[in-house]
């Protein structure tokens, strides 16, 4: 039998203040936005150096993917779990494979994409106008969760074709970003909290798309 080897005591130290970092620049984000969030107050946050932060995250852009990251893919926790939910008893060939993708659609409704939408863009410091490096940081820590939902569907469908999975995820996921940025200009002062009526609109948007994904352009 083939024993699992034990962490190393300093690889286990060097993700506890990794984690306690991203935990840290999350919170100074999330309270402040990115006004409130420099390198000093997150190392006394998370009670370790400057120069620890440094040797975990290049700079602040960095760690702001990490903390995107670190939303989403709680995003994408409970996404999964919902598609799992929907695809333990999958129809073998193409219904089996159309019932798989359409699991994921419905999943996403699932989820609270709002408040991970709303706190990214808090922590980004709700950038009113298109912005590179805003969208740069998004892009990054988007294309790192899907690439995740991608393995773990594919793992539990396994009668998906993988090109049908990729091009499914691409306009899915191309989809919500435009919600996204629709759904922010409609709500500029939107914050973590989503109000009542800023979640009844993005529910409409998902509607539309997930309705679009669905039948197509002829639809």
């Amino acid at each position: 039998m083939t024993e699992t080897p034990r962490p190393d005591g300093r690889s286990t130290l060097r993700e506890q203040r990794r984690a306690a970092i991203v935990d840290a620049a999350r919170t100074l984000t999330t309270q402040h936005g990115a006004a409130g969030f420099t390198v000093d107050r997150v190392a006394t946050l998370a009670g370790v150096s400057r120069r620890t932060v440094f040797n975990h995250f290049a700079g602040l852009d960095q760690l702001l993917v990490a903390v995107c990251e670190q939303i989403l893919d709680e995003v994408t926790n409970a996404l999964v779990e919902g598609v799992e939910r929907r695809t333990a008893d999958l129809p073998a060939g193409d219904d089996g494979s159309r019932a798989a993708l359409d699991a994921v659609g419905e999943a996403t409704r699932e989820v609270d994409l709002p408040t991970a939408i709303a706190t990214i863009h808090h922590a980004l410091g709700a950038p009113t106008d298109p912005d590179e490096r805003t969208d740069a940081i998004s892009r990054t820590a988007l294309e790192h969760v899907v690439g995740r939902l991608r393995e773990r569907l594919l793992s539990q469908a396994r009668s998906l074709d993988p090109l049908d999975l990729e091009l499914s995820l691409a306009l899915l996921t191309s989809g919500l970003a435009t919600l996204a940025r629709h759904w922010l200009e409609q709500h500029p002062e939107l914050t973590p909290d989503v109000t009542p009526d800023a979640r009844a609109d993005w529910g409409r948007l998902l509607d539309r798309l997930l309705h679009r994904l669905r039948v197509g352009h002829a639809g």
